[in-house]
Parts: structure tokens; C-alpha cells; sequence
């Protein structure tokens, strides 16, 4: 147990010693390289010798993109084995200055001066003291990296244990050894750069739009000395999502090179929970082989989540998210609307807009009021980035009332509750509704066209859902005006069309009690309404 305790205590010091000194930034590297030294000169008159130098490397400059100028800081033991006489011991340290020139993924050579001091200490068998000096040496090899972390090497070097009147040692070095990246072992968050981010806010509404369209793109740079290969991006929001979401693969990319990932999500449905906006982060997980090395690196940033009314216009199909027939509310509404009137429907008038005419007096009789709200129009919002408060169907019923956009989205949703298609119509600086009149285009020769669009291989029935407490005639009339009035601005977009890119979604809660009109009342508003 101590010992994993130093070791983690070990690695704590080391990083937090990179840190304060900003080493993160270059390669610092432990080595350790035996050698076998074969003897030029040896005042003890013996041929060979062997030595374990262990050190430093530090590489605070790079040249032509990978190759590095080094600093060496190494501490050597050198065993002199003589015949009949115990080992004898030379020790020094050295200090060095090279040069790596990075030749592939893989291979490196190096050159290096070194200098520094040497110590002997003979054994009690030789009437010598202890002897010291300076060293002077020169080294020269080659890497393999084997991983992003660990190289091997194999060198040739010599060195001189300088001395008056002749120098101690002079010998010729043949060794091989290993060496360890430090800095890249206990810091990778440089080996892949994000040079460029642009997170969008998140509309929980769109939870499901998201697994297919991006809110954000990150742009990443490989920052490592080498090819990477099998390149995968995730994204993971803590909370709202199940596992990471893989938005980025790419087989191979180069040394240097940028690529680009689009930001896609597979959230689940607890961010329909959110009524405020929220702070949180987004994880970026880059996963890739190095080397041969699988490496992981995961950021994090900031990332904001706007409340499950949020949306903003700059696409009007947006609001389709908002339309379901399938909320319990709105089910149990228009179903019991239907149930009350159906056996007063006239022979004479397609179902469809004697259903759309009762559900339009069951709202009266509810007490559903169009009220215009200053701070979340759809006047000053059309169009643009600004964040809109949309009411979904059953907080409309439970307010009765909301401006344009709610009524909009309740109306749809209780013909949708009938089966009846519905649709947009946007005209500038407003939004109302349509729907499927049931008759067929044959049919537009025998109807009053002014009061229907053709559009879709149906007729539709414009309805201005803000005269919510006018008559459904005045509401279908005012509605085919504002069309005709508009032009070429005027827009109508099928629900059908718009959920399938903003699909609809039931909300948490919205299964809430109402006091619905009565079955009398729903027929005495029923048999008032008047048709074209």
C-alpha cells in the first residue's frame, strides 16, 4: 500500500513540477542506457569494461517541424573488472548538448557532446586514493519509437576520464537501451489541438433533430510528431445522454493536418425536463492509434441548455416540434368534442370542417383568449436568432390563452388528435393555421376558391386561430384574406412535411386535469357555427 502511495505521490510531484515549470510544452524524457566500453587506454592495463548511464533529456526547441535540439543531464557508473582484484568503481555526471533528426513515424538519429566530472574509487586491494577529473565524450545512435511513450535506442559514443599526466580511461562505448517520454506520458491534452469551436445553445424541443443535424462544429489539429490513425470523435453530455455519441471517424490523418468534426447528439428524454435554462458541459472525446497505441483525450467545454419552451424562428417548421396530437390533454379534448357532436354532423358539409368548427366553438366555450405577449413575439422574433417562449398544447389549455404561435400549435394538435392534417401558414410578421378540408381538388370547381388554398393535392382551409372568440365563419373568412393579401410572401407548410426534420414530441406532465364544457354546451357552439 505504501508503495502505491509514493508512486501516485511520485507522479503528483512530477506533473505538478512540469506544470510550475512549463515543461508540458517540450519533451522531457528519462533514459537509461547500458553500454559495453571497449578500452583504448586504461592506466590498469585491461581491454574492456562496462558502464549504466541513466539521465535526463530535455527538448525545449524544435526544428523543421519534429527534429529537436537537447539537453542531457546524465549520472554514470562504470565497472572495471580487473583479473584477481575485486570490481573497480568510476562514477560521473555529465552535462550534454544534441541534435535529433526525426527521419519517419518510427526512426530517429541522434548526436550528442557531452562533459562533465568523473570520481574513481578504487577498492582497499590498491594503494591509490580516490582519483577525479573532468570527462569529455561524444555519442551517436538511433531511435525506434516503439510507442508514443517508450523508444529504444542503440548508440556508439566515446569518452575520455581526462587526468594528468595521462588521461584514467579512454574507451570506445557500444550499447543499446530505452528511453521514456515523461512529458507526454502524464500530459496528451496538446496532442490534439481544437483550434476552432462553435458550441450553439441547446433546444431540448429538438433532442431527437439532433442525433442528425449538428449544433456545433469543433475543428481539431494533430498535434502529434506522427500519423494517427483510426480517428473517432465523441460527444458526451452527463445526464442527457446514455454513452457517448460518435459524431467524427477518419482512417488516417497526417502529422499537422485539421479536420473538422460536426457536432451531433443522441440525447434521451430527461432534457425535456429542464423549465429553466441550464449551465453544463459537453465532453469531446478524441480516440486514436499512435504508434500502434490506442490514446484517449477528452475536453471538456462549456455548453448551455435553454429551457424545453426555448425556440427560435429562423425556421418556421421549427415550431412543428411543438404540434402532437398524441398528449393526453389534447387526446381527451378534441376525442370528447367528437363524441358530442358527431351525431349532429350535416350530410352537406365535409367532416373535416365541421369537426374543426365544433373543436373551434369547444375553445370558445373554454375560454381560450388570444393574448399578445410583448416580451415573446412572433412579430419581432420571424426570422432571426432570438430565443421565443412556445407553449405546448396543454399549457395553452391550462392558461387559456397564448399569442399567435401557441394557438397555432393547440389547434393543430387537437385536428392532428382527429386525424385531420394540419398545416402553417406564415404571412409577414404572423403565423396561423390550415387544414385538410377533406374535399378533393376535383372538387375546387364547386367550391367559393377565395376561401381555400390548393396547395399539396388538397384543399385547405386557412383559419385565423387569434379570433378565438369570434365566430369559426369570421375566423375561416379573415384567414383566406390574410393569404390572398400576402402574395407570393404568403407561405402554407404541412405538418407532415415539417416533422420530418422537427420531429413531435409529448413533454413530461402534460397529461393535466381540465374542466372541459359540457356535452350540451359543445352542441349549442357546434350547431352556431356557419360555413361557406
Amino acid at each position: 500500500m505504501k508503495k502505491i502511495l509514493t508512486n501516485k505521490s511520485l507522479i503528483a510531484f512530477l506533473s505538478g513540477l512540469l506544470l510550475c515549470t512549463g515543461l508540458y510544452s517540450v519533451d522531457l524524457g528519462l533514459h537509461l542506457y547500458p553500454a559495453y566500453d571497449l578500452t583504448i587506454k586504461n592506466f590498469l592495463n585491461e581491454k574492456n569494461a562496462f558502464s549504466i548511464d541513466a539521465g535526463i533529456d530535455i527538448a525545449p526547441v524544435t526544428i523543421r517541424e519534429r527534429d529537436k535540439l537537447f539537453f542531457s543531464l546524465d549520472f554514470t557508473y562504470t565497472g572495471i573488472p580487473l583479473s584477481n582484484f575485486p570490481l573497480q568503481n568510476a562514477f560521473d555526471g555529465t552535462l550534454g548538448i544534441g541534435y535529433k533528426c526525426r527521419i519517419n513515424d518510427r526512426f530517429s538519429a541522434f548526436a550528442e557532446l557531452r562533459g562533465g566530472l568523473w570520481v574513481y574509487t578504487p577498492s582497499k586491494s590498491f594503494d591509490v586514493s580516490s582519483l577525479s577529473g573532468l570527462l569529455f565524450g561524444a555519442r551517436a545512435g538511433a531511435e525506434y519509437n516503439i510507442s508514443p511513450y517508450f523508444s529504444a535506442a542503440a548508440f556508439v559514443g566515446f569518452k575520455s576520464f581526462y587526468s594528468k599526466p595521462a588521461p584514467l580511461i579512454n574507451d570506445i562505448q557500444i550499447g543499446a537501451g530505452i528511453k521514456y517520454n515523461l512529458s507526454r506520458s502524464l500530459s496528451s491534452s496538446n496532442a490534439i489541438l481544437i483550434e476552432k469551436n462553435e458550441v450553439e445553445p441547446l433546444f431540448p424541443v429538438f433532442y431527437s433533430h439532433y442525433s442528425e443535424n449538428p449544433f456545433g462544429t469543433l475543428s481539431f489539429v494533430n498535434n502529434e510528431e506522427n500519423d494517427i490513425y483510426n480517428v473517432e470523435v465523441s460527444v458526451f453530455v452527463d445526464s442527457y445522454m446514455t454513452a457517448p455519441y460518435i459524431v467524427y471517424t477518419n482512417p488516417h490523418i497526417k502529422r499537422g493536418e485539421e479536420f473538422e468534426a460536426s457536432l451531433c447528439s443522441m440525447f434521451n428524454d430527461n432534457i425535456l425536463d429542464l423549465l429553466q435554462p441550464k449551465s453544463s458541459d459537453i465532453k469531446i472525446i478524441v480516440s486514436y492509434y499512435s504508434l500502434g497505441q490506442k490514446l484517449s483525450i477528452t475536453k471538456d467545454f462549456p455548453l448551455i441548455i435553454l429551457s424545453r419552451n426555448s425556440m427560435t424562428w429562423e425556421d418556421d417548421r421549427r415550431a412543428a416540434a411543438f404540434v402532437s396530437g398524441k398528449d393526453s390533454t389534447v387526446q381527451r379534448f378534441a376525442r370528447l368534442v367528437k363524441g358530442a357532436v358527431k351525431n349532429n354532423l350535416r350530410s352537406d358539409i365535409p367532416q373535416n370542417i365541421q369537426y374543426a368548427a365544433a373543436l373551434f366553438g369547444a375553445l370558445k366555450a373554454f375560454g381560450i383568449n388570444y393574448v399578445v405577449d410583448p416580451s415573446s413575439a412572433f412579430t419581432d422574433n420571424t426570422g432571426t436568432a432570438a430565443v421565443d417562449f412556445l407553449q405546448f398544447p396543454y399549457q395553452t389549455l391550462l392558461y387559456h390563452g397564448g399569442d399567435c404561435d401557441d394557438l397555432t400549435i393547440l389547434n393543430c394538435s387537437l385536428l392532428e388528435a382527429l386525424g385531420i392534417e394540419t398545416a402553417f401558414i406564415t404571412v409577414p410578421g404572423h403565423i396561423y393555421m390550415a387544414f385538410d378540408s377533406g374535399l378533393p381538388v376535383e372538387k375546387a370547381a364547386s367550391v367559393r376558391k377565395e376561401y381555400y388554398i390548393e396547395s399539396e393535392d388538397k384543399l385547405w382551409v386557412p383559419l385565423e386561430i387569434t379570433l378565438s372568440q369570434d365566430t369559426f365563419s369570421l375566423a375561416w373568412s379573415y384567414g383566406a384574406r390574410e393569404w390572398k393579401k400576402a402574395g407570393k410572401e404568403a407561405l402554407l407548410i404541412p405538418l407532415k412535411e415539417a416533422w420530418s426534420i422537427y420531429k413531435p414530441i409529448s413533454v413530461h406532465g402534460s397529461d393535466v386535469a381540465i374542466d372541459i364544457p359540457s356535452a350540451e354546451t359543445l352542441i349549442k357552439y357546434f350547431k352556431e357555427a356557419r360555413y361557406y
